[in-house]
């Protein structure tokens, strides 16, 4: 992928957590800032985890690989 497909694959998926953040957010406490904060700071982390996971299982896939 070349870097302007990047960065519009990272502008969707930024917009979509914000989207998501801001529903989860309203249906608890519509007018705190503190809230979204929390819950995007929850959804990024569950979010986030899994990618990281699965990019140590690659990284070391491709390290055993490549030593064979």
């Amino acid at each position: 992928m070349r870097g302007k497909e990047w960065i519009i694959v990272i502008l969707l998926v930024s917009v979509g957590l914000c989207c998501w953040t801001m529903s989860a957010t309203w249906m608890s406490h519509p007018q705190s800032i503190k809230h979204y904060s929390v819950n995007f700071l929850q959804i990024c982390l569950w979010t986030g985890i899994p990618v990281v996971i699965a990019g140590v299982i690659y990284l070391i896939i491709t390290l055993k690989n490549r030593m064979k």
